[in-house]
């Protein structure tokens, strides 16, 4: 007879350790082309993953809308296939296509059933060689988002969002700039024809899921045989950031019900000793529900559905901001109490419970992050383009679970004094100034 265990329970069980992180480093091989190719595999999935990643972000473009029109209309036919057709077969196999674009890469990723993998791969082959930009569906293209660009041009969150990027890395910089309205006339099909020969000729390869060997045999049939450029696209000559001496804006929107408010910098790279502790920190100050900000802006003052910080990181620069929609009416309140709440961590320290609270949150996260073959793919095609190493995840985590008040203390007053930062408002400012 099995015998019988009573618990006590009105008494809290401890709660677990911190357990290592373990991530393995997926394997790289090279096609026959010199293509550099990391697996990720899991033999038990009979779905593969396929990434496609170029150097080909917005910081590489010579004009605006050029990287996400490129990006964007890779699928809109080839000399093969038309728009139609392409539709036709990803929906006929169940694939399912992402396009994907941010400051330093552009690219593709393709979920499937492994089985079909032989009849896809070579729509993918065409999509990086063979892409027409058709006139017809590149005007409609920028038809649309000219039409975008304008209802979203009457939205606060929308301007404050374009006037702070330029604000912290600068306008006249790679990652400073942001569409204008005058933008949508000059670019032209023949512009796309050229970044697209440029940019997409050089790229890399993650393969997660089940990656077998007649995966990898057409993988080197198809994309081992796309030729390479002889040498590489020449370094980009042009600064990635360019600060605006500015240290507040105010964008009047008249009539605003809502205010759109930006609090943040420049801030350190990933691979900095630093990073892990202003990490954890972000976290405290806005960067889950639980967070300082939420507790207070949102449910203690009622300002805001929603509200947080964060830490942008791009291969050449890193920036933390806060952002938020308010009430027009508290926006100077709201201001005010984001300001408070992030010279209190810089003032005093956090207490035992919070930051325990914190830690567990965020080893959470992590374990989420990297439970499942395409998680770890997803983590690892960011750590690519950042430049940094797949370990740096494991190790960051350990670092920030061992951190103390006492270590955090001086890492908010050197990183998070808004005093510091640059302010911008966007919305009924008028009433606000």
């Amino acid at each position: 007879m099995n015998k019988i265990i009573h618990l006590d329970r009105t008494v809290m069980p401890q709660p677990a350790g911190f357990e290592t992180l373990h991530i393995a480093m997926p394997e790289k091989i090279t096609l026959d082309n010199g293509v550099k190719v990391y697996l990720i595999p899991d033999e038990n999935q009979e779905v593969t993953r396929l990434d496609i990643v170029f150097n080909a972000g917005t910081s590489f473009q010579d004009k605006k809308l050029q990287a996400s029109a490129v990006n964007d209309l890779l699928a809109e036919g080839t000399s093969r296939h038309s728009s139609y057709q392409i539709a036709e077969i990803l929906d006929f196999h169940g694939a399912y296509t992402d396009y994907f674009l941010t400051k330093d890469t552009a690219g593709i990723t393709l979920y499937s059933l492994t089985k079909y993998y032989d009849r896809l791969l070579p729509l993918m082959g065409e999509l990086i060689t063979d892409a027409l930009f058709p006139e017809e569906e590149f005007n409609i293209y920028t038809d649309r988002k000219r039409q975008e660009y304008q209802v979203n041009s009457q939205k606060v969150n929308f301007l404050a969002s374009r006037a702070f990027n330029k604000l912290v890395f600068g306008e006249k910089s790679a990652y400073g700039q942001v569409l204008e309205a005058d933008d949508f006339g000059k670019l032209t099909r023949q512009n796309l024809l050229d970044f697209y020969h440029k940019r997409y000729a050089d790229f890399y390869v993650i393969l997660s899921g089940k990656t077998d060997k007649t995966v990898l045999q057409n993988l080197n049939r198809i994309l081992g045989t796309v030729p390479q450029q002889k040498q590489k696209p020449d370094a980009l000559n042009r600064d990635f950031i360019l600060p605006e001496e500015q240290q507040e804006l105010f964008i009047e929107k008249e009539n605003a019900l809502q205010s759109a408010l930006r609090i943040g910098t420049l801030s350190i790279p990933r691979l900095h000793p630093d990073f892990p502790g202003l990490s954890l920190l972000n976290t405290v100050l806005g960067g889950y529900f639980g967070s300082r900000l939420m507790s207070s802006v949102r449910e203690e003052k009622g300002y805001t559905y929603g509200i947080f910080s964060v830490l942008q990181s791009h291969r050449h620069a890193s920036m933390f901001a806060v952002a938020t929609e308010v009430n027009a009416r508290h926006t100077a309140a709201a201001l005010e109490e984001i300001k408070f709440q992030m010279h209190q961590l810089c003032e005093d320290k956090i207490g035992d419970v919070e930051l325990q609270t914190v830690k567990n949150y965020l080893y959470g996260t992590y374990l989420r992050n990297f439970d499942g073959t395409f998680q770890l793919a997803e983590r690892f095609r960011k750590s690519t383009e950042l430049e940094v190493p797949f370990s740096f995840y494991k190790k960051s985590l350990e670092q920030m679970m061992q951190l103390t008040s006492d270590d955090l203390l001086p890492l908010a007053g050197k990183y998070l004094n808004p005093d510091k930062m640059k302010t911008l408002v966007a919305g009924n400012v008028s009433e606000f100034l």
